[in-house]
């Protein structure tokens, strides 16, 4: 045979590399229009600029990567095979003794370096990218309204954080965390004993937290002491600095997040620092983040599905193969759905319950290839 495996590989990749384009663009476009007819709007009332409504766009994008990338390449990879096979490309190929992994190998190839993309995408690119575009998105209103004159930012209601160290069997309640400021209202750490009794405690009008120096500063408050569960002395004070307290806002407002919000080192900040005792979704943090390292499993069991279902379905109709696949694709959604749930609900250990479903389908993926082979 005159024709070269590098030849063949770099034919099929062209032309599949063509139609995973296209498809992409396609879907990030359509889903682009829906964000722009309800969004654009209000950044031309809020007067944001020209180049930070490009940029919430192009932050909004890139958040939709991550949906668009399986789907794109599960559609192109059906369009591509099937087409080759309806030119009968695929049957002169195997007819000349190629089995299908040494035809497909280039494709293979491709679903393992967007495996890779998808790692950058989930791990910190797509994180980002979503506070990025949420963060223009609230700047513009707030930077309307104080133009407008009827809005204190330092005023604004914030987030209301708890937060328990239990290492260290101490409690904190603040009432509202001025994200903007960085200044603490209703201020309230409670310190326990091993029963879970309260020793003493300090509560304040106002706090401020000092990253540098890892120090907090109160204002307008009073130190609770207790014996045997009574109060028995609070001394007032206009100021008093900690700085022994290992806790700060930042690691408290991620707490207050869901794991899909957060990137891989705010997730490892939060299971480095926090424990079962002290946060109660640990387990929904430990499951995401295994889910993310798993994710580039995704693009091999996409290609691993659409391959023997593109090259069997056709021969009846293609329509056969392609609603197979899909259907396959879907289950496998439901069921990474249905053990990551398991898992936050601890009936599954983390790893298990992140891992599972791409082993399983990957494996299976693997065994329709073999079976066509």
């Amino acid at each position: 045979m005159g024709i070269t495996m590098p030849l063949i590989d770099r034919h099929i990749l062209r032309e599949w590399l063509k139609i995973f384009a296209m498809t992409l663009i396609a879907m990030i476009g359509m889903l682009l229009i829906s964000a722009v007819y309800n969004n654009l709007q209000d950044l031309l009332d809020w007067g944001v600029s020209t180049g930070t409504s490009v940029e919430f766009f192009a932050m909004i994008s890139l958040g939709f990567l991550p949906i668009v990338i399986p789907v794109s390449l599960l559609v192109s990879l059906l369009f591509t095979l099937g087409h080759l096979h309806k030119n009968q490309e695929l049957t002169a190929l195997r007819a000349a003794g190629l089995g299908i992994f040494r035809i497909t190998r280039s494709l293979w190839a491709a679903g393992t370096a967007l495996s890779f993309v998808m790692l950058l995408l989930n791990a910190s690119i797509v994180p980002y990218a979503t506070e990025r575009a949420a963060t223009i998105l609230s700047e513009g209103e707030l930077e309307f309204r104080e133009r407008a004159g009827n809005f204190d930012r330092s005023n604004m209601r914030g987030e209301t954080l708890f937060f328990s160290n239990a290492a260290d069997r101490r409690l904190w309640y603040i009432t509202n965390y001025n994200t903007y400021t960085g200044t603490a209202y209703g201020v309230n750490i409670y310190a326990c004993d091993a029963l879970g009794r309260i020793e003493s405690a300090v509560v304040a009008q106002s706090g401020h937290y000092d990253e540098s120096t890892g120090t907090w500063t109160l204002r307008d408050g009073k130190t609770l002491e207790y014996a045997d569960g009574q109060l028995v002395r609070q001394p007032a004070f206009d100021e008093k600095k900690i700085s022994d307290y290992p806790e700060n806002p930042s690691l408290m407002t991620l707490v207050g997040r869901k794991a899909s919000d957060l990137s891989i080192p705010e997730i490892r900040r939060i299971l480095r620092e926090t424990d079962a005792a002290s946060n109660p979704r640990i387990a929904e943090y430990e499951v995401y983040y295994n889910s993310i390292l798993a994710s580039p499993f995704c693009c091999l069991i996409v290609v691993g599905i659409a391959i023997p279902f593109a090259v069997s379905g056709v021969r009846v109709n293609p329509m056969v193969g392609v609603s197979k696949s899909i259907g396959l694709f879907a289950a496998y959604y439901l069921l990474t759905n249905i053990f990551n749930m398991l898992g936050a609900g601890m009936w599954l250990p983390p790893v298990v319950a992140a891992w599972a479903p791409n082993v399983l389908m990957l494996a299976y993926a693997i065994y329709l290839c073999r079976k066509v082979n």
